[in-house]
């Protein structure tokens, strides 16, 4: 099916590999990395725009190793870091609505319509009234994650970046893993092969983040501006479901159950539990399964239990942001299911 996928144009591209624990078990890319303005064929290496994974791969354990220091609790009111949330229904926000999507805010804003900067747009989230009463209903959020985002550089009083290089990135081996400034600057990714994204003024993204609020903020953001690779995945997802690694094994446990029962989806902390709306894992993955996906057709799914993983890493908006592969995501991890658990 990965072969159909890339021969029949579903997508330019794809990589996807399976594992267990620290095990790679299968390996696979096919197709472009970019088609338009050049043909670069995809390689295991490539390195992906991660959108939304950034929220579960950054700014989520950069959250917990927080609350592991002692610094930051899950029950902590966000008024006390932003003066905004002090009235009204903000006054009842609490770091975990952040984390499980309940906080009562919105889906998304352009905010790049009204302003740039890291600083500017995190100041327009702060002001953005709620939707909802929060811990009542289940709304999957940017505009959480953007604020758990500069919540992560107010407590260590680092950027998210530097954070996030320093306490996970280097610590779990994953080298080519970090915030890209839509400016270029790539540092030591500047050699490696990029998927493509969408086309934009004739030219396609490459190496640039593709969600616009991220871009506006400089491509260091709590929502999206990630990039990665395969490899660099697997090394963190061998952390959720191993031992070892920067986060506890007691707080890897505890963010991995829902907390909103009864709020019209199934969240953890950060992660998609199964049976929620966003849920990718398809029909045979075991009950104890999580997952999270990006807009720019990125997945991880992962079993802690059984210590079974699987990555899917496409470029499906080098197309165009309308290419559907939800059905596709759901196909594969099926497969993914049937040859892992037999």
């Amino acid at each position: 099916m990965l072969d159909y996928s890339t021969e029949h144009q579903l997508i330019p591209g794809v990589v996807a590999w399976l594992g267990r624990y620290d095990n790679v078990l299968f390996r696979y890319h096919q197709g472009y990395a970019q088609i338009y303005g050049e043909k670069r064929k995809m390689t295991s290496d490539t390195v992906f725009d991660l959108a939304s994974l950034t929220k579960v791969v950054a700014t989520l354990p950069a959250v917990l190793l927080l609350v592991q220091t002692g610094q930051l609790s899950l029950e902590s009111f966000l008024s006390r870091y932003f003066p905004a949330f002090q009235d009204g229904m903000k006054a009842k926000v609490r770091i975990i609505h952040l984390l499980t999507h309940s906080a009562g805010l919105i889906s998304h804003q352009p905010f790049y319509e009204w302003a740039q900067g890291f600083q500017e747009i995190v100041n327009l989230v702060v002001n953005e009234p709620l939707s909802y009463e929060p811990g009542t209903r289940v709304v999957y959020s940017d505009l959480g994650f953007i604020l758990l985002g500069a919540l992560v550089e107010k407590i260590s009083g680092q950027s998210l970046s530097e954070f996030c290089q320093q306490q996970i990135f280097e610590p779990l081996g994953m080298n080519n893993t970090r915030f890209l400034s839509p400016l270029g600057l790539l540092g030591p990714l500047a050699e490696k092969n990029f998927a493509a994204t969408e086309v934009v003024n004739k030219e396609p993204l490459v190496g640039i983040v593709h969600d616009e609020n991220a871009r506006a903020m400089g491509g260091v953001a709590g929502h999206a501006g990630l990039f990665s690779t395969a490899q660099d995945l697997s090394r963190y997802l061998a952390m959720w479901v191993g031992q070892g690694g920067p986060l506890r094994e007691v707080v890897k446990e505890r963010s991995l159950h829902s907390y909103t029962h009864g709020l019209g989806g199934s969240r953890g902390l950060g992660f998609v539990m199964r049976h929620d709306s966003y849920d990718i894992a398809g029909d045979l993955w075991p009950t104890t399964t999580v997952s999270h996906s990006g807009f720019t057709g990125t997945s991880l799914v992962f079993d802690r239990p059984s210590g079974y993983w699987a990555i899917l890493l496409t470029n499906r908006v080098h197309f165009g942001r309308q290419t559907d592969i939800s059905d596709f995501r759901r196909r594969f991890h099926n497969v993914a299911a049937a040859c892992l658990f037999g």
